[in-house]
């Protein structure tokens, strides 16, 4: 992966897909699996050009000596426009999950005029329930993880990636897979970039009401994709963020939680794609059916 420098920084990435993309897709986050979501958007059907950027303070980018003081997902989100500069890459779409999404918040009210669009992945922020530097989920493993606590990593993880059936043996054993190698990240990641807390976005708002006053400054076309069975982002958020930006989307998957961007990546690809293409005009027109032209009668 190439190095990116910015102002006073270098930003670590890796790009997918072709030069001629008919989009451009952006995204930041502590570390990328290479073969997920986001990455997946260059492959087939849509074949979009994609930058993953390795957040400030994670991998080879820059380690900061001191935390921002602007805080972490103003300085990411501040640094991906600084990397759409050096790039030459004038408006973009942004995509992240969960934390990554959060980055994408801060561009949309920071930055709007760079956003295409904006698709957040189990990542509308947080509800408000009196803490809101981070959450819960976020503290303990910061705290499991410096005390070798490996125990509670996993426990941690199994909650945001929501319950199952008893009869979803597969998923199951696909799930502990997953929970395996994120744990194993969790656990061997360095001291500096395990202590870094993110926090929620909008930390200033400290209740529902002044989020959703946050939320309504959003002008940017904005698609929320979010699962029922999320144990840190609650559905709510997402129907909070869609009811309030003006212009959005929402689609919300029963059978998900925090994990979709790692078990679901086509399902989700498939919605990036049909929300471009309205945005776009290019979209299947709605089917005609025989009673279209018929007038509507009164009673």
């Amino acid at each position: 992966m190439p190095l990116q420098k910015i102002d006073d920084a270098e930003l670590w990435y890796e790009e997918y897909g072709p030069d001629d993309a008919p989009e451009t897709i952006l995204s930041c986050a502590m570390g990328f699996s290479g073969t997920g979501y986001p990455e997946i958007l260059a492959e087939s059907p849509t074949r979009y050009k994609v930058y993953t950027i390795v957040a400030r303070g994670f991998g080879r980018s820059t380690h900061p000596q001191e935390p921002p003081a602007e805080g972490w997902l103003t300085r990411w989100a501040d640094d991906v426009v600084a990397f759409a500069d050096a790039k030459g890459i004038d408006r973009f779409v942004y995509t992240g999950a969960s934390h990554s999404a959060g980055v994408g918040w801060y561009i949309a009210v920071r930055h709007p005029a760079r956003l295409k669009a904006f698709v957040s992945v189990v990542g509308t922020p947080h509800d408000r329930f009196g803490v809101t530097d981070s959450s819960e989920g976020r503290r303990e493993v910061i705290r499991a993880r410096l005390a070798g606590d490996t125990g509670a990593v996993r426990a941690q993880l199994e909650k945001l990636g929501g319950w199952l059936h008893d009869d979803e043996t597969d998923r199951r054993r696909e799930r502990d897979q997953l929970i395996d190698a994120a744990v194993a990240t969790t656990m061997t990641r360095d001291e500096d970039e395990s202590r870094i807390n993110q926090g929620m976005p909008f930390p200033e708002a400290k209740t529902n009401d002044a989020l959703a006053e946050i939320l309504r400054t959003v002008r940017v076309p904005t698609l929320m994709l979010a699962g029922m069975r999320d144990g840190i982002v609650s559905p709510e958020s997402a129907l909070r963020g869609v009811m309030n930006v003006r212009d959005s989307k929402a689609v919300l998957f029963e059978s998900e939680g925090h994990f979709m961007a790692q078990e679901i990546p086509e399902r989700l690809a498939r919605e990036v794609r049909l929300f471009l293409e309205e945005i776009n005009g290019t979209a299947d027109p709605r089917p005609r059916h025989s009673h279209d032209n018929q007038k509507v009668g009164t009673i």
